[in-house]
């Protein structure tokens, strides 16, 4: 049986956004990885929808950040 992993937030300077707990060390220190999203969970949530300034760059920051799910363009 898999675990979950457990899923964190962090708003800070730099440092925010969403992670994975990877590790707890002894001393009670969390060692954290990004959260990785699905591409094409991404285009769902946010089809068709209007962004502005700030907002755009973090839907652009989000998506290069997502894993990449989606099949390959038939076009190329």
């Amino acid at each position: 049986m898999t675990e979950t992993p457990t899923k964190v937030t962090v708003a800070g300077p730099e440092v925010s956004g969403s992670y994975v707990v990877a590790e707890q060390r002894d001393d009670g220190t969390l060692v954290l990885e990004p959260a990785r999203e699905r591409l094409s969970d991404v285009i769902a949530e946010t089809d068709g929808q209007v962004f502005r300034d700030e907002e755009f760059i973090a839907h652009l920051e989000r998506v290069a950040a997502a894993e990449d799910d989606l099949p390959p363009d038939e076009n190329e």
